[in-house]
């Protein structure tokens, strides 16, 4: 009994230095009194309840302060997100891999929690995510924490151009714009093939357009250097690497329906939440690029596509060639044969005889 009241006064004691400490990171007066009742009354709250996970919503862990770029990009976006999207959108794109519940997903290229929150909302399976943006590695974990997914989502770092997977681990795959940031994409292409199971499916976002000046500042505050490429290309990238061509979706109408959207709310976000001047700055950047990029979509010089592709079943084992016959077997085969030697043989003695 003492053991656990010592355990309960240890977590009461963890619980108010971390309210300490957020109330001086955020510059807010700490009342210790009104600290004390707010832990109390989240206990209660645990005690009644008796749900799984209780302590840990007791004792979250302390706000991840995210860098200017992130902040700005969740204004213009949403919480969670580094490019425009909803989802509802992206649960519509994971229920076309048609996935039971037991399969294992992979994700590349998320870039933030929200799709991941948002996939994880409708597939009951594990999930691994693989990021090659080191700057938003930090905040795509912490998200996933505080989802509480931690347990069935894992994130780890990858570099796009030389990382290797195990092969035929996945029963579905997305990659969300990672083909418009990979210096090869055969690699890529070739990894995909080689990290689903067979007859797996994948869905893969992409830009496609042709190469211009404009990309240059479309593209300007991108995490990598825009490597964007024609339908034509992708398209035999992903042939050359043994992948089948199920769909291949325009969906540019619906992607700047998103960005549109998100520009809108904008103002209502900056009402709540004021930029400080490090993340205004990085916000007006992202506002120009995003300008020029909205007018490619438009005049359909760049195009967002959603290739649905898939790895070819497991082929039949080849049947064995019949054996040849054996030679008297097929002289018997080729019907009416006369057995001339004898006469042959005399033919030749009597030549002989005669010389």
């Amino acid at each position: 009994m003492a053991a656990g009241l010592n355990a309960l006064f240890d977590q009461r004691k963890l619980a108010l230095t971390r309210a300490r400490l957020h109330a001086w990171w955020e510059g807010d007066p700490f009342d210790e009194t009104a600290a004390l009742a707010a832990i109390a009354a989240k206990l209660t709250a645990v005690n009644q309840n008796q749900h799984d996970g209780a302590d840990q919503e007791l004792f979250d862990e302390p706000p991840l302060g995210l860098p200017p770029r992130l902040l700005a990009l969740a204004a213009l976006w949403g919480e969670g997100r580094i490019r425009p999207g909803d989802g509802v959108g992206e649960t519509e794109a994971l229920t076309r891999l048609a996935l039971g519940g037991d399969a294992v997903l992979a994700v590349l290229g998320a870039g933030h929690a929200a799709p991941l929150t948002a996939f994880a909302s409708v597939h009951t399976g594990k999930i691994e995510a693989f990021e090659w943006r080191e700057e938003t590695l930090e905040a795509l974990q912490y998200g996933v924490r505080k989802a509480r997914l931690e347990a069935r989502v894992s994130v780890v770092r990858i570099d796009l151009e030389a990382h290797v997977f195990a092969p035929e681990s996945y029963d579905g795959l997305i990659s969300i714009d990672d083909f418009a940031y990979c210096g090869y994409p055969p690699h890529l292409a070739q990894q995909i093939m080689k990290c689903l199971k067979p007859g797996a499916p994948a869905l893969l976002d992409c830009y496609v357009g042709l190469r211009g000046e404009e990309l240059a500042t479309a593209f300007a505050s991108s995490f990598a250097e825009p490597q964007i490429r024609a339908q034509t290309e992708l398209l035999q990238f992903f042939t050359d690497a043994g992948l089948t061509l199920e769909n291949n979706e325009d969906i540019t109408g619906a992607f700047m329906t998103c960005a549109r959207q998100g520009f809108k709310d904008l103002a209502g976000r900056l009402n709540e939440n004021m930029l400080e001047p490090a993340a205004a700055r990085e916000l007006a950047w992202e506002a120009e690029a995003w300008r020029m990029r909205l007018k490619l979509l438009g005049q359909r010089r760049l195009e967002r596509r959603r290739f649905l592709v898939r790895k070819p079943a497991a082929e039949a084992p080849e049947q064995a060639a019949p054996e040849a016959p054996e030679p008297q077997a097929q002289i018997a085969a080729a019907g009416d044969y006369e057995d001339k030697s004898g006469e042959i043989l005399a033919r030749i003695l009597a030549e002989q005889k005669n010389k």
